[in-house]
């Protein structure tokens, strides 16, 4: 297998082409609009590129309620020389729909950067947004975003908001992740952050088998949360994501190339 640098561009490559990395791509600009979510605009691996996309689709659903309801605002005035309140809520209900959510504790989250309380608030009660202190969140929302990744946590990240495979594997602390373009298994914690990076199918497998792939993973990373270095490996050959020679050449060394932290 190539080094770790070459590897993780190859990756990175691949992944640029996925619906997630064209996305990323051609949305990331809107970044800028933002400066508390301005530093993601210069992701440069798989992992930080997936925080923006969730980021982005996020901006994108909260442009769109604002967009509305500004709408609404101009059209009440003109129609009944005031907001009306309940009015423009039944009407929220029935105009807009979301691409974009996940489920935490029960409850639909469609932006992600905010609370439950204020997700809550932006699908069922949009009309208060018109009054304070909520109204300030059209223009300036910083002081009200939370750690979008902590606070939410693995949930993220089999949601709608992008395109990982989970592989409901792993322990209290940390859950496994498969991103196919890349070829990669997102080893992510319970904070939300990226604890590893590992690499399938190194140069040696010339014929890579996608077959069944999150099963068989799972039945590889058993080992991997079980701390299990060998059998890790000996999974993995087993079912066709290493090849015997990087395999071997793994099992003798201390360190494992495929696995970057």
């Amino acid at each position: 297998m190539p080094n770790n640098f070459l590897q993780a561009w190859k990756e990175k490559r691949r992944f640029l082409k996925s619906i997630d990395g064209q996305y990323f791509l051609n949305q990331k600009r809107r970044l800028l609009r933002y400066p508390v979510f301005a530093d993601l605009f210069s992701s440069i691996s798989i992992f930080s590129m997936l925080q923006a996309v969730i980021i982005l689709k996020g901006l994108q659903q909260k442009e769109k309620i604002d967009e509305y309801l500004n709408m609404q605002a101009t059209i009440s005035m003109q129609t009944h020389g005031k907001i009306k309140h309940h009015l423009i809520r039944e009407q929220f209900s029935i105009d807009l729909q979301f691409s974009y959510y996940f489920f935490n504790e029960q409850q639909k989250i469609i932006l992600p950067f905010f609370n439950r309380a204020l997700n809550y608030i932006y699908q069922h009660e949009p009309d208060r947004l018109y009054d304070y202190p909520y109204s300030r969140l059209n223009e300036d929302f910083s002081t009200s975003i939370v750690d979008t990744f902590e606070h939410y946590s693995w949930s993220l990240f089999s949601s709608g908001f992008i395109h990982l495979i989970p592989l409901h594997v792993g322990d209290r602390s940390a859950q496994a992740f498969y991103q196919p373009e890349a070829r990669v298994v997102l080893i992510i914690n319970q904070q939300g952050r990226l604890d590893a990076t590992i690499s399938l199918f190194d140069r040696d497998v010339k014929r890579p088998n996608h077959h069944d792939i999150a099963k068989r993973l799972v039945l590889a990373f058993s080992a991997y949360f079980a701390n299990d270095r060998e059998g890790f490996i000996q999974g993995l050959l087993q079912e066709g994501f290493l090849s015997e020679s990087y395999a071997k050449a793994m099992l003798k060394s201390k360190n494992a190339s495929f696995i970057r932290r």
